[in-house]
């Protein structure tokens, strides 16, 4: 009799422990959002890339935190392909967006980006040079804007150049010499 109620506790403890346990993981898989990893279906259809759409491969450069950014147009062999598809085929690569119209695919170059510019001044005029792969800097446009118009202190920054990282930081200020 004794070992009755010993074993009928024991498995009322262990029945309790059990329904606890489902209930509460039921409750916290109702307020847990979903992860970076999963996807909320909201139709039924699945989305596919249009021929008609564009791809852009952004490139983030770690040692001078530059992205550099080259828009194409969808190549046939990823035309009609869906999310999966296409993660499975850029293995590596993060997809930041993907719509029919436009995905936007991004990795990560460990080093520095190849835009290195030089502005200094060049037979009186203002120049860009570009550092190629041996680090020498070779000239890569000359401005129209004679070194004489700016003031003193543009003069002496360009005489001993001023070095730029990046496309978007040279035309910025380019934009500045030139206003």
């Amino acid at each position: 009799m004794k070992k009755k109620v010993v074993l009928l506790a024991l498995a009322g403890f262990f029945l309790s422990l059990g329904v606890g346990y489902f209930f509460s993981m039921k409750d916290e898989q109702r307020h847990t959002p979903p992860t970076q990893e999963e996807s909320v279906q909201v139709g039924k259809r699945e989305v596919n890339i249009k021929k008609e759409g564009k791809i852009i491969y952004q490139y983030y450069y770690t040692k001078d935190a530059i992205t550099k950014e080259v828009e194409e147009p969808v190549p046939d062999f990823l035309e009609g392909l869906t999310r999966d598809q296409m993660q499975s085929v850029y293995n590596g690569w993060q997809i930041v967006y993907f719509s029919p119209e436009k995905v936007i695919l991004r990795c990560s170059v460990e080093g520095a980006s190849s835009e290195v510019y030089l502005l200094k001044e060049h037979e009186g005029y203002l120049a860009v040079f570009v550092e190629d792969i041996d680090k020498k800097m070779r000239l890569k446009e000359l401005t129209d804007v004679p070194i004489t118009v700016l003031p003193e202190a543009e003069r002496q920054q360009l005489a001993e150049g001023i070095r730029v990282l990046g496309d978007e930081n040279l035309v910025r200020l380019l934009s500045d010499f030139t206003s």
